[in-house]
């Protein structure tokens, strides 16, 4: 097989990789929680330690889902390398998904979903806190670049090499994009997407690093699936927890000497060696669900997968039960934050419940029945376009 060819049917994997679907599954899991907590528990609660080091877990939740995204593509991309490189109809659906992802994240943060209201009442700072970008922007748009760097570079390993270079580049150039502001120069819709310093939460820099480690992660793994040489995926999966062992070590050696090299530096915010710890941390983790996944078995129905592959879905609606306003408030609005952690919890037990009945639920009907999953997407979308341009009238 020449380099960059698509793989022939003998050596394509065509087994769902479980395991990176139980790590995005508990990414969304643990996702539901932090949103949870951080929406209900009352101040004096979020300000012990206890809760400082659930924060501290919390945070691996996005470059954890960041990573598994980036390793999805890889795997994606190399069963259907010969579609993409072609102009294939598998290529025009990856773009519309990815476009439709960016078009979401845009949704989830309109000042008001209704015409009158963005036309004639919406501030500025509205609109510009309209155009932060959040995970589902950064997603979109890291995979986005990964597909038009494949359609210029039309080889696999090339593509590979140059989004290694892109991620050691992103890290390396976080804490100096932190130090300008793009607002000054940029329409907010592209500054936006540079750092952090007006209203967005996962700018491509640092973010899109986790992504682009991923997607090498996935790249090595797709090599070892095919390999005929006996324990390949488990040695590439033994060096993967390696490096990421190796990653922790040396995000503590370049620790202090970062303030020295960086006008502008925030260890949690910008810092390279926080993102390596983190990166290392994520790659632990993907290990052990590698090892669970080989030792014990992991069901297509089992709850954590489940969450994995209907990620966006989970994402949207509890982010919808959540912030959504049902009149003039929201469920947190009218909670606000007192709950203590009984409270806290027993209300991320109904919301998981509840998604989990919408994930399976979603996932029959794709499966089972076609024409009623059509007629679903068509209800929702001629009744977001009536509620839209009728609004309050």
């Amino acid at each position: 097989m020449g380099e960059g060819s698509a793989p022939s049917s003998a050596t394509r994997p065509s087994q769902r990789v479980q395991f990176v679907d139980l790590l995005r599954g508990w990414a969304v899991i643990v996702m539901i929680e932090t949103h949870c907590f951080n929406a209900t528990l009352s101040p004096d609660l979020a300000a012990t330690d206890l809760f400082a080091v659930i924060k501290y877990i919390n945070g691996l939740v996005a470059p954890s889902f960041l990573f598994a995204s980036g390793m999805a593509y890889a795997l994606t991309a190399h069963r259907k390398m010969n579609d993409y490189l072609s102009f294939g109809r598998p290529l025009f659906r990856q773009l519309g998904r990815l476009l439709l992802i960016l078009a979401i994240g845009y949704l989830l943060h309109i000042p008001r979903f209704e015409y009158h209201h963005l036309r004639y009442e919406t501030g500025q700072e509205a609109w510009q806190k309209f155009f932060q970008v959040d995970i589902l922007h950064c997603i979109a748009i890291s995979l986005l670049s990964l597909q038009v760097l494949l359609l210029i570079l039309r080889n696999e390993k090339r593509l590979y090499r140059v989004a290694g270079l892109l991620a050691g580049g992103v890290l390396a150039a976080t804490p100096l994009m932190w130090s300008i502001d793009f607002w000054n120069f940029l329409p907010p819709v592209l500054a936006a997407y540079l750092n952090g310093l007006h209203f967005s939460l996962f700018p491509l820099f640092p973010w899109m690093t986790f992504l682009l480690v991923g997607a090498l992660v996935g790249h090595f793994e797709v090599q070892a699936r095919s390999a005929t040489t006996p324990g390949a995926e488990v040695s590439m999966m033994r060096s993967t927890a390696g490096i990421g062992v190796g990653l922790i070590l040396i995000s503590f050696v370049l620790e202090p000497f970062e303030p020295l090299v960086y006008p502008v530096y925030n260890y949690w915010l910008t810092g390279p060696s926080f993102v390596l710890l983190r990166i290392g941390i994520v790659m632990m983790l993907l290990f052990g669900m590698f090892l669970y996944e080989k030792r014990k078995g992991v069901s297509a129905a089992a709850v954590v997968t489940l969450f994995g592959r209907q990620s966006l879905l989970v994402y949207v609606m509890h982010l919808m039960l959540l912030y959504g306003k049902v009149g003039s408030s929201s469920f947190v609005d009218r909670i606000g934050n007192t709950f203590n952690y009984l409270g806290a919890s027993l209300t991320t037990a109904v919301l998981l419940v509840t998604m989990y009945g919408l994930a399976w639920s979603w996932e029959r009907i794709k499966r089972d029945s076609p024409r009623l999953k059509t007629a679903i997407q068509g209800s929702i979308l001629a009744g977001c376009v009536i509620v839209f341009f009728i609004g309050d009238l």
